[in-house]
């Protein structure tokens, strides 16, 4: 049977921390396929069924797997290095880990989606990148992971640490924030804090951003403008005329 290869739609860059909306773009078109990314000498590529986010991989040492399992406990370099010289075209690291019995089922599935969310979670603080797009099968070996890709984009905000970038993508004080319809549905896909529960709480439709900040105390200053723009990304929430 023809293989076939997987055809490059897109390419380009990003810039201003926008790989939140590069993900979005493509969950939201139910894309199958590769996004390739790449900054300074770090490459990685996520992988996408249906929309949705199934594996990645980097060639940061770092982020690979046996080094991350090595760095939970789960692993020992004896054991790495032993697995290693069993890998080939047939048989994946994580195929001779189990086969070895060096690591449960459980423990290596928690692992490798661990993996994946480093992997995303670094690329959100790169402030701009190339990328190329190229839709069509994925490997037939490709891990399938569940993934909540919801909660990786909203995990991934807090990784940016540009205080006046958050003030920009938040807009003019005086705007009034609001809740979406469809907030109820999206934000139970999450897991948080206590903080931002407090912070959801205060968004009434009536209050600006000054107005949010003055229930919480300034020192929640910065948590709050990632908290609102986490949730405009994800559609979560609108804005609406100025406040009087």
């Amino acid at each position: 049977m023809k293989t076939v290869m997987p055809e490059l739609i897109e390419k380009g860059r990003f810039d201003n921390y926008l790989f939140s909306h590069l993900l979005l773009y493509l969950i939201e078109k139910r894309f199958t396929g590769e996004l390739v990314l790449a900054h300074d000498r770090v490459k990685k590529a996520i992988y996408f069924q249906d929309g949705r986010i199934i594996f990645a991989h980097s060639n940061e040492e770092r982020l690979r797997l046996g080094k991350l399992l090595i760095n939970q406990g789960k692993l020992t370099e004896k054991q790495l290095k032993a697995a290693q010289q069993m890998v080939d075209n047939s048989h994946t690291l994580a195929q001779v880990l189990l086969r070895l019995g060096f690591i449960e089922k459980t423990e290596l599935l928690l692992g490798a989606k661990r993996q994946v969310a480093e992997i995303l979670l670094s690329t959100f603080q790169w402030k701009e990148g190339s990328y190329w797009i190229y839709k069509g099968e994925l490997p037939k070996r490709l891990p399938k992971l569940p993934l909540n890709a919801i909660q990786l984009i909203f995990n991934g905000i807090f990784q940016i640490k540009d205080r006046q970038w958050f003030e920009k993508q938040v807009g003019d004080p005086s705007v009034v924030f609001q809740l979406s319809d469809n907030f109820m549905a999206g934000y139970r896909l999450l897991s948080y804090n206590e903080m931002v529960d407090l912070i959801v709480t205060k968004i009434d439709g009536n209050r600006n951003l000054e107005g949010i900040i003055s229930l919480l105390g300034r020192e929640n200053y910065f948590l709050a403008l990632q908290v609102l723009y986490g949730l405009l990304v994800l559609n979560l929430l609108k804005q609406k005329n100025k406040a009087n």
